[in-house]
């Protein structure tokens, strides 16, 4: 392989990676502070990449890739006010109840799609202007590709400095550690776990619009993606932040270059490394050994 390829498949990667993080992210913060794993991210990842459509239909690309992420937030925390939280309530023992949940949810939104939008595979048009190429010293990029790169490096760089930098921050990061001891200290661990699941949806939702309009939109467009995401927390650590963007990012260009050397068994090779990582650390990179 060329040095010119070589850039180009670490560009590549490295948007891939930046792009999981977006969904890694949420799915990390919510299992962390909560203890469920959310089935149902890859339903709002693939409501956002719709809501975007349906808004880019009316106001252009820019308007959904606004909108949707806020919309699927707020479908994100009346999901988890009105049914996760009295489930976990009535049953505060129970880790499979809130699985099937989600899981069951996933399944709902995949239905309605179909329903509202049909099962084919539908476009979303990016801006005109990002439909040609960039020339980057010796490789040629395509121009939406580094502005999904550069949008959801923007993004994740946002979440890292909230979630590192600010009282919010803060807060969470005690509810991820200890949420029973976060709660007698005086955060009100309810509140911030609506405000992370709907965090974590927003991050989905603009994710699914920014990746919708790099390839191609259906109702189960979220599958394959959110099983990425889970495999890269899994890599990175159930719960860590940290562990989520190294996992994405190394993921992502496992992906990459598996893709370039190993096209029949890339999709093989992203389970060889998460086995490898498992039998030479089972808590993941930055995961923590006594985690509950």
């Amino acid at each position: 392989m060329s040095f010119d390829a070589v850039l180009t498949q670490l560009l590549m990667g490295l948007t891939v990676g930046v792009n999981l993080v977006l969904v890694a992210t949420g799915l990390t913060l919510v299992f962390g502070m909560m203890g469920v794993i959310n089935f149902a991210h890859s339903a709002l990842f693939m409501l956002g990449a719709y809501v975007g459509l349906a808004v880019a239909a009316r106001g252009g690309f820019w308007l959904g890739l606004l909108l949707a992420p806020p919309a699927i937030g707020l479908l994100g925390a009346a999901l988890e006010r009105w049914l996760l939280r009295p489930l976990r309530e009535r049953y505060p023992l129970s880790h499979l109840l809130p699985l099937l949940l989600t899981f069951g949810l996933s399944l709902f939104f995949e239905g309605s799609a179909k329903v509202i939008w049909g099962p084919d595979i539908l476009s979303l048009d990016k801006p005109r202007w990002l439909g040609g190429a960039v020339t980057l010293g010796p490789i040629t990029f395509p121009s939406y590709w580094l502005f999904a790169l550069a949008a959801a490096a923007v993004l994740a760089a946002l979440v890292a400095l909230v979630v590192e930098r600010t009282s919010l921050g803060l807060s969470i990061r005690a509810a991820t550690q200890d949420p029973m001891m976060a709660a007698v200290l005086g955060v009100n661990v309810q509140r911030l776990n609506t405000l992370v699941f709907a965090l974590g949806s927003g991050l989905a939702a603009a994710a699914g619009v920014i990746l919708g309009a790099m390839t191609s939109l259906s109702p189960q467009m979220g599958a394959g993606v959110v099983l990425d995401a889970f495999i890269a927390i899994v890599i990175g650590g159930l719960g860590s932040f940290t562990g989520a963007i190294v996992g994405s990012l190394l993921l992502g260009q496992v992906q990459s270059f598996g893709v370039a050397l190993l096209p029949a068994f890339h999709t093989p090779l992203v389970f060889l490394v998460m086995a490898v990582v498992l039998v030479l650390r089972p808590s993941g990179l930055f995961g923590s050994p006594e985690r509950r």
